[in-house]
């Protein structure tokens, strides 16, 4: 399906058409990645090992896609290379639990509180930033944080184990923490370009470090070449960096200001992943679960606009 998408986004004849299905695809693409989680439990295909094919895939869609090449002797003189370092282990860490809370407390709690995390590296820059809060943004964050609260409450009439709830949890402060550094990244080292070096440079070490996890525990490598993990891998992969590649191209291309890309596209995506759990894997939301959707849709229309 992400080639499908790949080749529509390049051969679309009017250009409006194909700056607004930027949009569209940027939401199919990252919500495909926890559709793809639940398709790897259902076929019983180990996460870590799918995981590691998923960033070789996307590391190297970023290289050929890429206009400028990674060097590795500059590679390693950039100021940005020890920090890539870091963000790259936290990445495959973070992409474990979006994957195992995505199996075990659900598809649509998942979703939620990895796209709502985002509201942590905004606290990050009006702290260490100094950026201008309002009320506004108070108000936002704090809908934010509360949504992600009430969305994984559990009464006793719902089935859901508890005790998996804590992954959603972690994956938002996980989430956060990856954001925040990026961030910092961004504004420290990366302002004068560099930035398709560095996301290239973050999906390799993080195959990288997923590969030397396996050798301290073990495992045969060779499982890596199995058919079943190839294939759940590199889908897992595409959908990855087409997540990536078409947030910025919507970014650029959409016509629209940044803090609406952002909106449409983390609506949509919350959106659609509950659509998937309610219809496709039976999930059950209860009323505050429900009014933690809701209010995270009110918190991010409220954050960016």
């Amino acid at each position: 399906m992400n080639l499908l998408f790949f080749f529509l986004a390049f051969h679309l004849p009017c250009d409006k058409l194909k700056n607004m299905l930027y949009l569209l695809f940027a939401i199919l693409s990252s919500s495909g990645i926890f559709l793809c989680f639940k398709y790897l439990e259902k076929f019983k295909i180990d996460l870590i090992f799918a995981i590691i094919i998923n960033y070789i895939t996307a590391s190297l869609c970023g290289y050929i896609l890429s206009e400028h090449k990674l060097n590795f002797h500059e590679t390693i003189n950039q100021t940005w290379f020890g920090l890539s370092i870091i963000i790259g282990i936290l990445f495959i860490g973070v992409f474990f639990l979006i994957g195992r809370s995505t199996q075990k407390a659900g598809i649509s709690i998942t979703t939620l509180a990895s796209k709502m995390s985002f509201v942590l590296p905004m606290i990050f820059s009006i702290i260490y930033y100094q950026e201008t809060i309002s009320i506004q943004k108070t108000i936002g964050i704090g809908l934010a944080i509360s949504s992600v609260l009430l969305s994984i409450y559990n009464d006793e009439s719902n089935k859901r184990n508890r005790k998996y709830l804590w992954l959603p949890v972690l994956l938002f402060l996980g989430a956060g923490l990856v954001d925040s550094m990026v961030k910092f990244a961004q504004e420290e080292h990366l302002s004068d370009g560099g930035s398709e070096q560095f996301s290239t440079l973050l999906f390799a070490i993080a195959a990288i470090t997923g590969i030397v996890v396996l050798v301290i525990r073990k495992q045969n490598l060779l499982q890596l070449l199995h058919p079943n993990i190839l294939l759940g891998g590199v889908i897992l992969g595409l959908s990855n960096f087409g997540s990536l590649y078409f947030l910025i191209a919507s970014l650029n291309k959409s016509g629209f200001d940044s803090s609406i890309v952002f909106g449409i596209i983390n609506i949509g995506i919350v959106m659609l992943s509950v659509l998937f759990g309610l219809s496709i894997f039976h999930e059950k939301l209860n009323k505050l679960n429900l009014l933690g959707f809701l209010m995270a849709f009110i918190a991010i229309f409220i954050l960016t606009n």
